[in-house]
Order: C-alpha cells, then structure tokens, then sequence
C-alpha cells in the first residue's frame, strides 16, 4: 500500500487523479463533461476509502450537501479515518478582488472573465487544512489544458461557502470504536452498500 505522509503528498494525489479523471471525461464525451464529486478519506498516510457521487452535478445543491453529509459520518466511523479530501468542479476567480460579492458562474460567462473553471480540492484533517484550486480550460476538439495550481492554508478570503468544509470537520469529531476495524471486509462491504444506496460507488482497502 503507498504511502502519503503529508497533506501535500495526499492533495498531489487527488489532484493528480481528477485532472486524468477530467481529461478522460472530456476526451470521451466531449467539452462540458463533468467528473463527480468525490470523497477520499485517509487513516494517517494510508488512503482507505474513495466514495464518488453519481451523477453529482444533476442532484440539487442541498440535497447534495446531505448526501455528502451521511457519507462523511459513514466514512469516519466506518472506516476510522482522519482526514478528507473532497474533490469538486468548481468556479474560481484569477482577480478576487474584482469579484468580490458577484456571481462567480454568472460572471464566468462575460467576455475577459477573471473567472474560471477549476478543480476543487479540500483536505480537512484533525491536523491541518488546505484548499487548492487547479484551474482549466477546455479547447476544441477534446482537450483539457490545466493552469497552475492556487494552494491555500487558511479560509479567510478564499472559500464563499464554507459549509463542506464544516462538515467534513465535524464528522472527523464524531467518535469511532477501536473494534470497527476488527470487523473486516463484511462490515465495510455492507456500508458500501448503504452508501451505494445514497448513489455513491464506494472503493476501499
């Protein structure tokens, strides 16, 4: 099993996959193709667990913040992680200055937009945060062209909605029972289940 010791090497992971995710997606299915969201959960350097949300950009906005809800619970006690790191389209603003207050997908379609799409990263762990952004565009015919990565550490003007984040911290409060891992594969197998139930495919270790 490989190993991620730091919060940078776990978010360089994720960002890693969603941009091949990303340009599969495009590739196949042509520009305006989304990946869904999805939900790493880690147990100290050990990546144990990734929940994807089917079909996640056709599910209303707070139903969707529901769902991600009970599977953070689900995944902090079930599998006993540590930390997360959701993965989300997004928007982001180049010139945040210049955006301060409007909307970001309503100003994303103005001509010279300081607005782009991006990827979304949020790592959330008992130790640290971390935010980064990976903004993109995407060219005719099928392409995919990443931009530098926007990393930050803190919450103060970067994020407008805050609440995933808040979630994932409160799940990571939730208390787990050293005996869940004794379990074994039975006792994840029907939590993946469930969690398939709630529309998420669930991979684990």
């Amino acid at each position: 099993m490989d190993a991620y010791p730091t919060t940078l090497d776990k978010v360089a992971l994720a960002v890693e996959s969603a941009k091949v995710a990303k340009s599969d997606a495009v590739k196949l299915n042509g520009i305006g193709e989304d990946i869904n969201l999805n939900l790493f959960g880690w147990r100290g350097s050990s990546l144990v667990v990734i929940a994807q949300m089917l079909d996640s950009s056709q599910i209303p906005k707070d139903e969707r913040f529901a769902k991600v809800v009970n599977a953070l619970c689900i995944i902090r006690q079930g599998w006993q992680v540590d930390g997360f790191t959701m993965i989300a389209e997004a928007f982001c603003s180049l010139l945040p200055s210049d955006t301060k207050g409007k909307d970001l997908a309503a100003q994303f379609a103005e001509k010279d937009s300081p607005v782009s799409e991006c990827l979304s990263f949020t790592h959330i762990s008992s130790k640290d945060a971390l935010f980064v952004t990976v903004p993109y565009t995407v060219v005719p015919p099928r392409m995919v062209i990443y931009k530098t990565p926007l990393k930050y550490s803190g919450y103060e003007g970067v994020l407008r909605d805050r609440k995933y984040p808040a979630a994932m911290g409160k799940a990571l409060d939730l208390p787990i029972s050293e005996s869940v891992v004794e379990e074994g594969d039975v006792f994840h197998a029907v939590l993946a289940d469930g969690l398939a139930e709630e529309g998420f495919d669930v991979h684990y270790l």
